[in-house]
Formats: C-alpha cells, structure tokens, sequence
C-alpha cells in the first residue's frame, strides 16, 4: 500500500485533525505533524546503522526488536523464557491469545477526535505481546525495542505493545524507541491490563532522531490493589510526545508516573497524563521534570479525574521544570476534576532556572563553569533516574541522558 499523508487519511475516515485550539494539541508542531504520512509496516529497506545495535540495553532476557513496525527475528530473542511469561508477536497471538489483542484494537479511545491512534490501529499490524500468567514473578526484564527507520517514502511506522499481567503477577518491561531519518517516525501504543494484585514496572525510553517525530500512547487499567510504577524518559524527536491514560478501576490500585523530558534546539516534548479514579482508596503519582535549553519547548497537561464512588482517593501531581536558557519555554497545566468525598488531592508546579548560589558555590570549591552547570543540571534530573531500581537498566539511562545535557 502507497504511504499517504495524514490529510488524505483524514478525508478517508472523516477523522478529525488536531489544532491548536485543542488544548492536549496546542503546542504541537502542526506544520510538521501535517507533513507526515502513513502506511502499512513493510520493515527497513536500509540497513541498521551499527550504532544502533549499541543503543539498545545489554540487558539479559527475552526482547523482542521491531523495525518499522516488522519483528527483526534476527534481533529478537524469544529463546528460554521464564517459567509464567508468554512473549509473543502480534502475528502469533491472533493465533494463540486473540483475545489480548481484542483488547488494544477495540479501543475505548474516541477514534473521531484522535487521528493518530485511530492510525496507528488501522496501520499498526504488528507489535509485541507480553502475557504474564497467574501469581508468577519475572526476575528478568522484557525489553520492546521499536525502531523508525524510514525509507524513500518517509513513512511514519506504526506498531503496538499488549502488556497483561494475571492476578499476583509482577514483571519489568523496558519499551526503547529509537530512529535515524531524516523526517517520518514512529506511531506506537501500549495497552496494559492488570490483574488483582498484579504489579508492573514500566520503562519508555523514547530517544529517536531529532529530525523526526514520535507519537506514543500508554493505556493502562489497572485491578483492586495492583500496582503500576511507570518511568518515562523523554529525550528525542523534532516533537516527542507520550501520552498516558490511566484508570484505577479496582480497589486500592496504585500508580506512580514519573518523567524526565529534556529538550535542546527546537525540540517540543509532550507529556499528557490523565489519571481515573473509578475505585475507592486508590491512590496516584505524577512527578514529571523537564529540562529545556536553546529554544526549546516543553508541555507537561497532568490530570487527575476522580468520577463518583471513588472515596478515599489519594492523588499528588508535580511538575518542576528547569529553563537553561531565556529562549526555551515550559507550560505546564494541572487539572482537577473531583466527583467524590473524602478525597486528599493536590497539585503543584515551578518553573526556574539553576541556582545561582549552588552555581557559586561550586566555582568558589574551584570547579569550571560548566561542570558545575552540569552538575546541578544532573542532579535535577537524577531526582528521576533514581526512581529506576534495576541498576543495569539506572546506569544505561543515566548514559542517554548524558548524551543529551552535555
């Protein structure tokens, strides 16, 4: 099928294109999002950059590798999976657990007002699933690794991730999103389901090239007393965005999102986050920091909706962003919404540049200034990475954020 662009598919399906004045879209880079254009998953007709192969963590365990959009089989490593973990492709779950994929293409999302889903599902065909049976630990991580290497056509890739966790079940999962190109990108979605009791530690790694563009969304619901713990690192892409929709539909489940996004040039990093009540004594964290240099844009939209019933709601948000320079830009919007009573919510957010008696103090102990810039720059953003507990996985992070505040 001939890649088409995103206008075309609009006046197909009657979707609706985002605008600045739609508030989750407003700062949005609608010039560039208008350019990009979509098409079924063929692979890589370029050969992987060897760099490539070094960006993807050196983690032991089961991985599966998706180039735009098509399982590298060469790359992936199905082989001795742990004893309760089922890590399958797309193309063998429709064949074996069609019932997981029922779930991420059936979407509750309003496909009429969210063209980029309802693109990634109509072009998504391939992903990978994470099925993770009854009352069983998974002492290794599982690694997703999505890369957009688009070829002459510039193609936007689409593809998937289904993550189910079974009652008691507990699991580490790593998506990284890498790319090279010089325009298109990557489309992807997770779709979590946990279990009663199930617990999830959740890591996106998205770090693609800076010409390019990466649309992700995280849809999660989640059991009575499960746990989600999701790490967001959101580093690469002329505009980054993820996306998270969370729905605490069981009593007392428990989420905790954390984010770094740190932007140079004209990079806009996006981070949307709905949290839903539906349950009572449930309890949410959001604490997301954003490190913004040049002209640089980042959008942190948190928010928190407590709907009727859901008594006893606990719920925080923060959001603290630090501007290196006066060109860059941080808006930051928390928002409200509470239906029920006996609720402890609250929400705050900063913005700031370093401190220049930190920064004094250190060129007084006989340090440059720039390492010390660096310094009080990593220790922001250390606040985040230290939330990681796999070391492995906390020291690969720390070298890609590095990359970035060099």
């Amino acid at each position: 099928m001939t890649a088409t662009s995103t206008a075309e598919h609009q006046e197909i399906a009657g979707l609706t294109y985002p605008t600045k004045r739609d508030e989750a879209w407003r700062y949005a880079p609608h010039d560039v999002l208008g350019q990009l254009s979509f098409g079924l998953s063929v692979g890589s007709a370029r050969q992987l950059p060897p760099a490539f192969d070094a960006s993807i963590s050196a983690l032991e365990g089961p991985r599966i590798v998706l180039i735009n959009g098509v399982v590298d089989a060469e790359r992936s490593d199905l082989s001795a999976l742990p004893v309760g973990l089922r890590l399958s492709t797309f193309e063998d779950a429709r064949r074996d657990q069609p019932e997981l994929l029922a779930v991420h293409f059936d979407s509750d999302v309003d496909l009429s007002t969210d063209t980029f889903t309802a693109l990634n599902i109509a072009f998504g065909s391939n992903g990978a699933v994470v099925h993770v049976t009854g009352g069983h630990a998974i002492d290794v991580p599982v690694q997703i690794v999505d890369i957009a290497l688009p070829d002459e056509t510039g193609s936007t890739s689409c593809s998937g991730v289904v993550i189910h966790l079974e009652e008691g079940a507990s699991a580490t999962v790593v998506e990284t999103r890498i790319g090279d190109g010089d325009f298109g990108g990557s489309n992807t979605r997770t779709t979590i389901s946990l279990g009663d009791q199930a617990s999830l530690a959740h890591i996106v790694l998205q770090d693609i090239a800076l010409t390019q563009v990466h649309l992700g969304r995280v849809d999660a619901t989640q059991g009575a007393g499960s746990v989600l713990r999701s790490h967001l690192f959101n580093l690469g892409g002329r505009y980054g965005r993820v996306d998270y929709g969370v729905r605490l539909a069981g009593e007392g489940a428990k989420v905790e999102l954390t984010g770094l996004y740190l932007g140079m040039g004209n990079q806009v990093l996006d981070q949307q986050v709905t949290v839903v009540h539906a349950a009572p004594d449930c309890t949410s964290r959001q604490s997301f920091r954003g490190i913004l240099d040049d002209e640089s844009t980042g959008v942190f939209n948190g928010g928190i909706d407590v709907r009727p019933g859901a008594d006893g709601t606990d719920a925080e948000q923060s959001n603290d962003n630090l501007l290196l320079s006066d060109r860059a830009e941080a808006n930051t919007q928390p928002r409200l919404e509470i239906l029920a009573d006996q609720v402890a919510c609250k929400h705050g957010a900063t913005v700031g540049q370093l401190d220049t008696d930190a920064l004094y103090y250190l060129r007084t102990r006989g340090i440059p200034e720039a390492e010390a810039r660096r310094l009080l720059v990593g220790g922001f953003a250390d606040q985040v990475v230290d939330t990681v507990d796999n070391e492995i996985l906390r020291t690969w992070i720390t070298e890609r954020v590095r990359r970035h505040d060099g």
